[in-house]
C-alpha cells in the first residue's frame, strides 16, 4: 500500500541478483523487510519521515555490504588464478617501461662516467708526473681523440688527415702558424662545422652521435669570446647560466673570482680591455664545472701580468684534475705552461709528444765547456769522433752532440777531456728552445708543403 507516494506495504520484491547471499546480506536483508514491515504496522502518520530515513539507511547498507562481498569474491578468484599459473610460474612482473613482460631482463643502465678527482690525489701530482702523450697512451682515456680527421673548404684542406690523441689531466697545447688549422680543428670538435671524413670523440664519447652528452662535460672558447656589451659581466653569466641549467647560477661568484674579475663584475663590458674579455670567456666555461676546457688563443690581448694570471690559472685548472687543451701560436707562452703539443702546419700534425721529448729528440744536442785549455779541448774531442762538430768560444769551447743524443753523452765528453789532462770548470747544455725547434720543423712563410 502506498500512503502520500510513501510505500508502505509489504516490501517490494528483491531481484534474485540482490537476494543472492553473500557473506553478511542475509541478515541484512532480513532487517531491511522487518524495519519496512514496523513502519507499515504502526500506522502512525508521525513515524512515516522517520521510517523513510530509516529504510534509506538499511538500502545503503546493503548495498555497501554488496559491494564487499563482491570485492572479496574477486580478491580470491585473482589468488587462485595466481596459485595455478602454468609450471608454477610467478606472474609477470613489469618492466622498466611499465609493461609487463616475461623473462625480460631489466634494461641496462649507462655506467657513470667517472670524473677527475678535485683537489685530492690530482692536485698534489706535479707537472713532472702527469701523463704525456706518447708514452704508452692514457690510463683514463683520452680527452681528445680524432682519426684521419679531415675537413675542406672547396680546394682548400683546412685540417688534413689529423691523428690526435690528448690524454686526460693535462694543458696540451695545439701549436702552429697563423692559417695553419687550428680553429678549423677545434669547430669541428664542437659541432660547429661539420667534418668530410674520420672519426672524432671528447671524453671517450663518439661524435656526432653523443655530442650533446660530451658539450655538456666541455667548456671552450672559440676565436674570441663575444658578450653583450650592454650588460655588465655578471649580468652576461647569468644569462649563460639560465641557458645551461643546473648549478650553473651559484659558480658565477667563484667563476668570476677565478679569473681576477670579481670587482668588475659589475661594470659593463663596453668598458672591458681585450685581456678581460677574454678572462671573462674563461669564466663562462666554468660555469658547466667542465672536465676538459678547450680555448683558442686565450692569450690574445693580454699583457705580461695577465698571461702569468693566466698561466697560473690553467695550471691550477690541471691540477684539479681537469684537461685544458689550448691553441696558440705564441711559443714561449705554450713552452711555459703546457706538458705536451701537437705541432700543426698546413692542417696537418707533423710532431706530437711532450715539450721535453719533442725538442730533444728533433736537434742536435749543444754543450758549452769552460775548461783550462780550449785547444787541447777541441783537438781531444774531435779525435774521439763523438761530436758533429766544436767550435772555440770567449771562454771555452762548444761541442754539438748528435741528434737524440742523451745526457750520458754530455758525461762522455766531460770523461774525454778529464784523461786528458785537461781541467773542466763547467759543463752546460744549450737547450734548444720550442721556438727554434718549431721554426725548424714547420713551413717557411710563402712555402708550399
Amino acid at each position: 500500500m502506498v500512503e502520500d507516494g510513501v510505500h508502505v506495504g509489504p516490501p517490494p520484491p528483491v531481484s534474485p541478483r540482490a537476494a543472492r547471499p553473500h557473506g553478511g546480506s542475509r541478515v541484512t536483508l532480513a532487517a531491511a523487510r522487518a524495519a519496512a514491515t514496523a513502519v507499515g504496522a504502526s500506522g502512525n502518520h508521525h513515524f512515516r519521515f522517520g521510517g523513510l530515513v530509516l529504510v534509506l539507511i538499511v538500502v545503503g547498507a546493503l548495498g555497501f555490504a554488496l559491494v564487499r562481498a563482491r570485492d572479496r569474491r574477486h580478491g580470491r578468484e585473482g589468488e587462485e588464478t595466481a596459485s595455478t599459473s602454468p609450471a608454477g610460474r610467478p606472474p609477470a612482473t613489469p618492466d622498466r617501461s611499465g609493461a609487463a613482460g616475461e623473462g625480460r631482463e631489466a634494461a641496462p643502465q649507462t655506467p657513470a662516467v667517472p670524473t677527475p678527482g678535485r683537489g685530492t690525489a690530482a692536485s698534489e701530482t706535479r707537472r713532472s708526473a702527469r701523463p704525456l702523450v706518447g708514452v704508452g697512451g692514457a690510463a683514463a682515456g683520452w680527452a681528445v681523440e680524432t682519426h684521419g680527421l679531415t675537413k675542406r673548404f672547396g680546394a682548400n684542406v683546412a685540417v688534413n688527415d689529423v691523428e690526435l690523441l690528448v690524454p686526460r689531466g693535462c694543458a696540451f697545447g695545439y701549436l702552429g702558424p697563423n692559417g695553419a688549422g687550428k680553429t678549423t680543428l677545434i669547430r669541428t670538435l664542437l659541432g660547429l662545422t661539420r667534418a668530410d671524413s674520420g672519426s672524432m670523440s671528447l671524453l671517450g664519447l663518439p661524435l656526432p652521435a653523443q655530442r650533446a652528452a660530451a658539450l655538456a662535460r666541455v667548456g671552450a672558447i672559440v676565436d674570441e669570446p663575444r658578450f653583450h656589451a650592454h650588460l655588465t659581466g655578471r649580468e652576461n653569466l647569468r644569462l649563460l647560466a639560465a641557458a645551461r641549467g643546473g648549478a650553473a647560477g651559484i659558480r658565477i661568484p667563484p667563476a668570476l673570482a677565478r679569473v681576477g674579475l670579481a670587482d668588475r663584475a659589475d661594470h659593463k663590458v663596453a668598458t672591458y680591455s681585450m685581456g678581460m674579455r677574454q678572462r671573462l670567456g674563461v669564466a663562462s666555461c666554468l660555469l658547466g664545472d667542465p672536465e676538459l676546457l678547450i680555448l683558442d688563443e686565450p692569450m690574445n690581448g693580454l699583457d705580461p701580468a695577465g698571461m702569468h694570471e693566466m698561466r697560473a690559472m690553467i695550471e691550477s685548472l690541471v691540477e684539479e684534475g681537469r684537461t685544458v687543451m689550448l691553441s696558440s701560436h705564441l711559443l714561449d707562452e705554450v713552452e711555459r705552461t703546457c706538458d705536451a703539443v701537437a705541432i700543426v702546419d698546413h692542417g696537418r700534425v707533423i710532431r706530437l709528444g711532450s715539450i721535453d721529448e719533442l725538442v730533444r729528440g728533433a736537434g742536435t744536442l749543444v754543450v758549452r765547456v769552460e775548461c783550462s785549455d780550449p785547444a787541447a779541448a777541441v783537438g781531444a774531442v774531435e779525435r774521439s769522433g763523438i761530436a758533429v762538430a766544436t767550435a772555440r768560444v770567449e771562454v771555452g769551447l762548444t761541442v754539438t752532440l748528435p741528434a737524440g743524443s742523451s745526457r750520458d753523452a754530455v758525461a762522455e765528453v766531460n770523461r774525454l777531456l778529464v784523461e786528458a789532462g785537461i781541467a773542466v770548470y763547467g759543463l752546460q747544455e744549450v737547450r734548444t728552445t720550442l721556438e727554434d725547434w718549431f721554426l725548424s720543423v714547420t713551413s717557411r712563410l710563402g712555402e708550399q708543403p
